[in-house]
C-alpha cells in the first residue's frame, strides 16, 4: 500500500493510458482546485509516480523495482483457505459483532480477568500441567484453534464493516509460524470499520477464553486455566510497541499516522523537559502524542510485570518441574522393568514434553541476556558515561534477580496445593525477595507461640490435601513440616 499526497493521487487516478499530459492536467485542476499544467503532470509522473511503480514507462513497460524485505514482514506465505470459504465463515460469525453481543463479551472478559487474577489464581493450573505434562499437547491444540479463530475475528470484522476479506494462510513472522488473513479491503472502510477489523482478532480470543472458562466450570479441569493464561499473554503480545501486530495497526488507524514506528522514540523523548522536540513530533497533534505514549507505557508496564513475576518465581516453577521429572523418570523405569511398554512409552513422552519447555525457557533467558549485553555495548560505543550507567543498571537488575533466585534450598520445593497465585499474593511476595524472609511459595512455619492444637490441625489439613491427589509429586509437594499452616501460605502470580 502506498500513501500519496492528494495531487499525486489525482494524477495517478486520471492516468488511464489514453489521456495526454494536458488532458490529465485539466482533469486534475478541476478536482484539485488549483491550476496544474501539463508540464507539472509530466514532471510528477517521471520523478515521483514512475519510480514508485505506480505508472508504467512511456513505452508501456513496467519499471523493475527493488522490492524491500523488511524484518517485520510476513515471509514464506502460503494461502490455505480460499476467499470464498472465508466469506462463508464470516457470515456465520457475523452476529458476534452485534453491539449487544460485543458489550456482553467485553463485560464477561473483564469479569473473567478479575476472577482469574484476583480470586482463583494460576498457581494450581501451572502445578497440574507440570505434574501431568501430557496435557501440553491439549494446551498446544487449543492454542492453535484459538489462533485460527483470531484470524476469523479479523475477517469477520472486515466483512461486518462492508468490505470483503481475502484468503487466509500461514507464514513465518520473524522465526515463528503465524496465521494471516488478507484484509486489504479494510482500508476502504471508515476509521471505526478499520479499528473493528484490527481488534477483531483479540476480541475473538476473548470470546474463546469465555468459552474455555465455561468448559472449566463444567469439568473443573485446571489445565484449561493454563490455556486462558497463555491466551492472555498472546493478547498482550499483540500490543507490543516494537512489532507490527494488531496493536500497531490499531494505533496507526486510530491516529492516522502510518509510520508510527519511526515516531515512537521521538514522541517519548519529547516529554523530557530539556529535550527539544523532533520535527516528527511537532507535526503531530497533541492527542496523538498522548495516545502513542500511553500505548507504549501501558504495554511496557504489563510486560514488565508479567515477565518479572515469571523470573522472580522461577525457583518454585523449577522445583515443581524437577519434582515431576524425577517422579516420571521413576515411573518410566519401573514400567519398562515390568515390561509395560505402552505405559513406559507414554511416561517417556511426558518426560520429553516436560523437558522441552523448561529447556526452551532456559535458552530464551540466555539469548535474552546475550542480546541485551550486545545491544547495550554497541549503542554506547564512544559514550563512556552512558555505557557506565547502562551496565550499572544491568548489573543491579542481575543482582536483584540473583538475590531472588538464591533462597535457602528448601524454597525450591514444588508449588504447594494450598498456593493460589493471585495478583495480590504476587505483590505481597515481592518483599520476600529482600532477606529476611526469603521468597516462598510454600506455607511458612508459624510463630513459636502458636498453639499445639493449631499446628496439629494444619498438619492434618496438609495430609488431607496430599491424599486427595494421585500424583506422586503432589504428595511430595503437599508434605511440608508438621507445623506448617496451609491457610497462611502465599503464592505469587506467574506465567508459564
Amino acid at each position: 500500500m502506498l500513501q500519496l499526497p492528494r495531487l499525486l493521487y489525482l494524477i495517478a487516478a486520471s492516468s488511464d493510458g489514453h489521456r495526454g499530459y494536458d488532458q490529465i492536467a485539466e482533469t486534475v485542476t478541476k478536482e484539485f482546485g488549483k491550476g496544474v499544467s501539463g508540464d507539472n503532470v509530466r514532471f510528477l509522473a517521471d520523478k515521483k509516480l514512475r519510480p514508485l511503480g505506480v505508472l508504467a514507462a512511456p513505452d508501456g513497460s513496467s519499471p523493475k523495482l527493488k522490492r524491500p524485505n523488511p524484518l517485520l514482514a510476513l515471509n514464506f506465505k502460503a494461502a490455505v483457505v480460499p476467499a470464498g470459504l472465508v466469506n462463508t465463515v464470516t457470515t456465520i460469525f457475523r452476529p458476534f459483532f452485534w453491539p449487544v453481543v460485543v458489550a456482553l463479551g467485553l463485560i464477561g472478559f473483564a469479569s473473567l480477568d478479575v476472577w482469574l487474577f484476583f480470586i482463583h489464581g494460576i498457581a494450581q493450573s501451572i502445578r497440574h500441567l507440570l505434574n501431568e505434562p501430557i496435557f501440553f499437547l491439549v494446551v498446544f491444540g487449543l492454542i492453535v484453534v484459538s489462533a485460527a479463530l483470531h484470524e476469523c475475528g479479523h475477517a469477520t470484522g472486515c466483512r461486518y464493516g462492508g468490505a470483503r476479506p481475502g484468503v487466509m494462510g500461514v507464514g513465518l513472522y520473524l522465526v515463528w509460524p503465524a496465521f494471516y488473513t488478507d484484509v486489504t479491503e479494510a482500508y476502504r472502510l471508515s476509521k471505526g470499520g478499520r479499528l473493528r477489523t484490527d481488534l477483531g482478532g483479540v476480541y475473538f480470543n476473548a470470546l474463546f477464553m469465555l468459552g474455555t472458562l465455561g468448559v472449566y466450570l463444567l469439568t473443573g479441569q485446571e489445565i484449561l486455566i493454563v490455556v486462558i493464561l497463555l491466551l492472555q499473554f498472546e493478547m498482550l503480545h499483540q500490543f507490543l510497541p516494537f512489532l507490527r501486530l494488531d496493536g500497531y495497526y490499531m494505533i496507526a488507524d486510530l491516529t492516522g499516522v502510518p509510520d508510527i514506528f519511526a515516531r515512537i522514540k521521538p514522541v517519548l523523548t519529547s516529554f523530557i523537559p530539556w529535550r527539544r522536540a523532533d520535527k516528527r513530533v511537532t507535526e503531530l497533534k497533541a492527542w496523538v502524542r498522548i495516545v502513542v505514549t500511553a500505548w507504549v507505557l501501558l504495554t511496557a508496564a504489563f510486560i514488565l510485570y508479567a515477565y518479572g513475576m515469571l523470573l522472580l518465581h522461577l525457583p518454585a516453577i523449577a522445583g515443581t518441574a524437577w519434582s515431576s521429572f524425577l517422579a516420571l523418570a521413576g515411573q518410566t523405569g519401573l514400567a519398562f522393568q515390568q515390561a509395560r511398554l505402552a505405559i513406559g512409552l507414554l511416561d517417556g513422552l511426558q518426560l520429553v514434553l516436560l523437558a522441552l519447555p523448561m529447556l526452551g525457557l532456559a535458552w530464551m533467558l540466555v539469548r535474552l541476556v546475550q542480546r541485551l549485553i550486545k545491544v547495550s555495548w554497541t549503542r554506547t560505543r564512544g559514550k563512556p558515561m552512558k555505557r557506565t550507567a547502562t551496565f550499572t543498571s544491568i548489573a543491579a537488575a542481575a543482582a536483584l534477580l540473583a538475590l531472588a533466585w538464591t533462597p535457602p534450598p528448601a524454597d525450591y520445593r514444588p508449588i504447594s496445593p494450598s498456593s493460589k497465585g493471585t495478583v495480590e499474593e504476587s505483590f505481597s511476595n515481592i518483599s520476600s525477595v529482600l532477606p529476611p524472609p526469603p521468597l516462598r511459595w510454600l506455607a511458612p512455619s508459624p510463630h513459636p507461640s502458636a498453639s499445639p492444637s493449631a499446628s496439629a490441625s494444619a498438619s492434618a489439613g496438609a495430609s488431607t490435601s496430599a491424599s486427595a491427589s494421585p500424583s506422586p509429586t503432589d504428595q511430595a509437594s503437599a508434605s511440608p513440616s508438621p507445623s506448617a499452616s496451609p491457610s497462611d501460605s502465599a503464592s505469587p502470580s506467574t506465567s508459564p
